[in-house]
Parts: structure tokens; sequence; C-alpha cells
């Protein structure tokens, strides 16, 4: 009963964070028709490493016995959003390096769902995605304070949303709540990812709101 019921709890919370994505869009959109610089502000590479937690999360879900609902619709959405926010990026500041992203990002996916298909393995599906989300892990970190260190230097946010960091915050906390349901041996990767976001974001935040 509690695990669906925090499972659906951070489902719910969760929207915030498409919210959070969306007023990000409507920023670099805004911008784009006013034919102003859009993601100048922007790392390609705090994105990139957002977009490889979100996989993990969502490969996550899918090696889970049984299939865990709450994790797999959630982030999938949140994968959409945040590969058109990549896209962009690399549309703006075309380079070979942004453009092997973008082609990678879309494989991981489109390989994500292709999965699904081949399910039920637990086994060897959670050594994989235990093995992801500890590389994602350390992805994400470095991505996040790379992000950290622009706004540090420049002293603005620039085109940066806080209301999406503030809302991937609360989808981090749902998200360890949540994870707490589940066996440990199976959550701790969980756990881990989750536990060092709050902790990049939160300093992330931090700076937005002082700059």
């Amino acid at each position: 009963m509690l695990y669906h019921w925090l499972g659906s709890l951070s489902a719910a919370l969760f929207l915030f964070t498409w919210f959070g994505l969306y007023q990000q869009i409507k920023a670099i959109e805004s911008r784009r028709l006013a034919g102003l610089a859009s993601t100048r502000s922007l790392s390609m590479n705090q994105f990139s490493s957002s977009y490889l937690a979100f996989y993990a999360n969502f490969i996550f879900a899918i090696a889970l016995e049984p299939f865990n609902h709450y994790l797999f619709w959630t982030r999938i959405g949140a994968l959409l959003l945040v590969l058109f926010v990549i896209v962009r990026i690399w549309q703006e500041r075309s380079s070979r390096k942004n453009q092997l992203i973008v082609a990678g990002s879309v494989g991981l996916l489109l390989l994500g769902l292709v999965s699904i298909l081949y399910r039920p393995y637990p086994g060897i599906a959670q050594l994989g995605a235990t093995s992801l989300m500890l590389i994602v892990t350390v992805i994400l970190v470095q991505g996040t304070l790379h992000q950290c260190w622009l706004v540090y230097t420049n002293k603005t946010r620039g085109d940066l949303s806080a209301t999406l960091f503030k809302s991937i915050l609360i989808k981090d906390v749902s998200t360890l709540a949540f994870a707490l349901t589940i066996p440990i041996e199976q959550a701790w990767p969980l756990l881990l990812l989750n536990g060092m976001s709050v902790v990049t974001r939160g300093l992330l935040l931090v700076l937005i709101r002082r700059y």
C-alpha cells in the first residue's frame, strides 16, 4: 500500500518537473522568436547529463520486476522534453560534439524502448541498470557542477529557468521517498543518483537565486 501511495505521489510531483522543463523551453522559444541567442548560458554538459539521469531512471523502471510504471511514464515524458532542449542547443551552437550528443540521445531512447520487448530478464537487466546508474551519477555531478561554474564565473544565470531546478529538487526528494519503499538491494543506485542530484542541483539553485 505504501509503495503505491508514494509511487503515485512521486509521479504526481514529477509533473512539476515537466512544468519546469516547459518553462525552460518557453524561455528558449521566446528568445528565438525575438531573434536573440536563446541557449547561450545553457550548458550542453548539464542538459545532456540530466538526460542521462532521466534515462537511467527510465531503464531502472524497465529492469525492475515487476515493471515500475511510476518511474517509466514520468521519465519518458522528461526525456522528450530535455531532448527538445538539447536539439535547440545543437541548432544554435552547432558542432560535431553537439551533433553526436543529439544522435546518441535519440539512439539511447530508441534502444531503451526496444529493450522492453526483451523483458523479463531481471537479473541481467538489474545488473546493467545498476552499472548505468553509477556511471550516470558521476556524469550528472560533473555536468551540474559545470553549470554551477558557468553561473558563478559569468555572475548571471542567463537563460536558466529557476522554476526548472526547483521542480527537479521536488522530483528528487519525492523519488528518494519512493525508493525507500523498494528493497534496498534494488533501490540503492536510485537513492545514490537522486541523492547526489539533490546536493548538486541544490547548489545550482542557490547560485541561480544569487545571480
